[in-house]
């Protein structure tokens, strides 16, 4: 991978450019008990994240022995999710530098398949928001979501530039798909919420250990 190789990197936002795992699991633990159920470890939480809030809570049921309480709990998981999203969600570390210093490198896009607005709320209240310039997609804003290639296929129309030049950058199996699927470039990161060896079967193009190290590749 050369310097000029890219003209778009795109990123997946839980377990990649943030660490959410704190707001995500109080506000599934605090759904649990108003609904009588057991809390279930931040360990196993941290495996169900990934593909957005619907499945997220389908499993957190299924794992609490309550199927039948999903609509419920998904409501109530909304709404608490809503107001904590920020109060211990942190970037990790040298997301924020590097994101600077990548600025004028490259076009910049956050693909998350968690719910547009929740995504947005946080880049703005982490004040990451204005360097994406508006390219910011959440699992409802497409009628599809990862591992679908849509929303890296309608970036690299709206910027006008081939999937041949871009590269998503991300923590699980479904951004690394994605990324095959649109004919991108992919970069897995082992610090995130997935097990090594997901990324691993996933076999993207480059695995890293820290973000910063984008700055050696980009």
């Amino acid at each position: 991978m050369s310097d000029s190789q890219f003209d778009i990197a795109v990123f997946d936002l839980d377990g990649t450019l943030i660490d959410s795992k704190g707001d995500i699991a109080s506000s599934l633990n605090w759904t649990l008990t108003q609904l009588d159920l057991d809390p279930i470890p931040l360990a196993v939480i941290e495996s169900f994240v990934g593909n957005g809030i619907q499945p997220l809570i389908t499993k957190s049921v299924i794992a609490a022995g309550s199927p039948e309480r999903e609509e419920a709990a998904l409501a109530l998981f909304r709404d608490r999710y809503w107001e904590c999203l920020l109060d211990t969600t942190e970037t990790f570390p040298g997301v924020i530098d590097t994101i600077i210093k990548l600025q004028n490198r490259v076009q910049m896009a956050v693909v998350s398949n968690k719910m547009e607005r929740y995504t947005v709320k946080i880049l703005e209240g982490l004040n990451m928001a204005k360097y994406f310039g508006g390219l910011v997609y959440g699992g409802d804003t497409l009628p599809v979501k990862k591992p679908d290639p849509a929303a890296l296929l309608d970036i690299a129309s709206k910027l006008g530039a081939s999937t041949e030049r871009m590269v998503i950058v991300g923590d699980s199996a479904v951004d690394i798909e994605a990324g095959k699927r649109a004919g991108a470039a992919t970069i897995g990161v082992t610090y995130g919420y997935r097990d090594a060896d997901e990324i691993l079967h996933a076999a993207p193009d480059l695995i890293i250990d820290r973000f910063d190290r984008l700055l050696e590749i980009l």
